[in-house]
């Protein structure tokens, strides 16, 4: 398990299952700075169906006015967006990315070990996603399951409720990636 910084790149690994907001409940300009190490990354991308793929890719962590980020390069040089990590327990942490295209962000879920030297990214379970709706509504946000994704809306102090609750029980999500530093 290593950074949330992957998780921000691990995009261009085009992982599924993240939830797409509407507005920015965690913003580029507050996340947490997390002892991951920037790097070259070797990382083992595993499908549902226990198919599995080995892709690599460089960890940049950008900092600048007490503000971290961390982008996740593909070798080709593939988008890269800037993400921000947000702490849901000790040593797991929501993943938020900007939108490229508009108001918004993905969220997703990972895992950093100890010594930042690997993470592990999540995607929800199929229980989770079918429990999620009621969650959200308890939270005072709104989720709908799209072709996509699913889609977080509502008040943004309910969105990141939602989020945070939703991240907080590692039993509600199945690993998608296995990154290690080169």
């Amino acid at each position: 398990m290593t950074q949330r910084a992957l998780v921000v790149s691990l995009l261009a690994l085009a992982l599924a299952g993240c939830l797409s907001t509407q507005d920015q409940p965690f913003p580029l300009g507050d996340g947490d700075s997390v002892a991951a190490r920037p790097g070259d990354y070797a990382c083992l991308t595993i499908q549902e169906r226990g198919a599995a793929k080995a892709e690599r890719g460089r960890l940049i962590r950008l900092q600048s006015d007490r503000r971290t980020q961390y982008v996740f390069v593909a070798p080709d040089n593939s988008s890269a967006e800037p993400a921000t990590l947000h702490r849901v327990a000790d040593g797991v942490y929501l993943a938020a990315v900007a939108h490229a295209e508009g108001p918004g962000e993905d969220l997703y879920l990972a895992a950093v070990a100890a010594d930042g030297a690997s993470f592990r990214l999540y995607d929800p379970a199929e229980a989770a996603i079918a429990a999620a709706p009621a969650l959200a509504k308890r939270s005072g946000a709104t989720l709908a399951h799209t072709a996509f994704g699913d889609d977080l809306s509502g008040p943004i102090a309910a969105q990141r409720a939602f989020a945070l609750a939703f991240a907080g029980d590692l039993e509600n999500w199945r690993p998608t990636a296995d990154c290690r530093l080169r």
